[in-house]
């Protein structure tokens, strides 16, 4: 797996997220507080980054506000210190320019709140065209409840937030196959219908093992009328993973899968033009770039991927 994942970072082209990972910003809350905060100074449209934070042992909560949404970091107390990861993102729609990103610490019973502007920066994505069966770009009226019912759930799994966190950068790649098309695309589905591309596809013959990109709790199993069998993975404190277009499925709902763990079989079930891996990841319940994923570094060290 290793020599796989080695051969598979020379293939890829580089993307805006290794680029928006590699400027480190320091700021604290106060000298005396003792508490760090660690995060890239620019972050592109659609990219994940993460805010690392160390402090003494009088550090006793922690939230952080992102683009709408608040997030508290699970603690992590050794050797009298205390140490916290997390993951945000920039979703698609966001605009560049400056971001607050708010930060809330109790140091010994004594809440305090400081601010830190993230500068977000445009990234052109491309274009592509699919052709695909004509009822999958404009569904029957008979089919539109269930599409409505399975959006819900789906809205549902991906904003799941609970505390502990399951995941360490960088994150496993969950087939053999190359990648068959980028993140946030602009799509033409028949000559018309245009979409955004949520996630990564990647070439999976029918049939062949998809694995779990890190661990988790399966959050939701379904036959999705887009989506085919899916498995959604929620990895903790945010981050939560979608397989779909699977032949068969491996696990189900509750189940608690370890990273790498096989679960599914690649297929062509839902709207495809034929069998791959679709893989989405979701940060505090917006989709995000997972290519930058199977590259970052929790030290701080974010690889930058160079030119072919």
């Amino acid at each position: 797996m290793h020599h796989f994942h080695e051969v598979f970072m020379i293939r890829l082209r580089p993307v805006a997220l290794a680029l928006a990972l590699v400027a480190l910003t320091v700021f604290s809350a106060a000298a005396h507080d003792g508490v760090d905060v660690r995060m890239p100074a620019e972050v592109g449209v659609g990219q994940p980054f993460l805010v690392r934070v160390a402090a003494g042992a009088g550090l006793e909560g922690l939230t952080l506000f992102w683009d709408g949404v608040s997030v508290a970091p699970e603690l992590v107390r050794k050797d009298g210190c205390v140490s916290s990861v997390a993951m945000l993102g920039t979703g698609l729609r966001d605009k560049p320019g400056l971001y607050a990103l708010d930060v809330e610490t109790v140091v010994r019973g004594e809440k305090r709140r400081f601010r830190k502007l993230v500068r977000v920066t445009d990234h052109e994505y491309g274009t592509e065209t699919l052709t695909v069966a004509p009822k999958m770009v404009k569904p029957p009226k008979t089919v539109q409840a269930r599409i409505a019912a399975e959006r819900k759930l789906a809205r549902e799994a991906t904003s799941v937030q609970s505390p502990a966190r399951r995941w360490h950068v960088p994150f496993c790649l969950p087939v053999k196959g190359k990648m068959l098309s980028r993140f946030g695309l602009r799509r033409t589905f028949n000559g018309d219908t245009k979409r955004r591309h949520w996630g990564l596809d990647f070439r999976a013959w029918q049939g062949s093992p998809i694995h779990a990109i890190e661990a988790g709790r399966v959050v939701l199993v379904g036959n999705f009328y887009f989506a085919g069998n899916c498995v959604y993975i929620d990895h903790g404190n945010g981050v939560v993973s979608m397989s779909v277009h699977m032949s068969k499925v491996l696990v189900k709902q509750g189940d608690e899968v370890r990273r790498g763990q096989k679960i599914g079989l690649s297929g062509a079930t839902g709207r495809v033009t034929g069998a791959h891996l679709h893989l989405s990841v979701f940060v505090q319940g917006v989709p995000i770039d997972p290519e930058s994923l199977f590259f970052m570094q929790e030290d701080g060290g974010d690889a930058v991927v160079a030119q072919e």
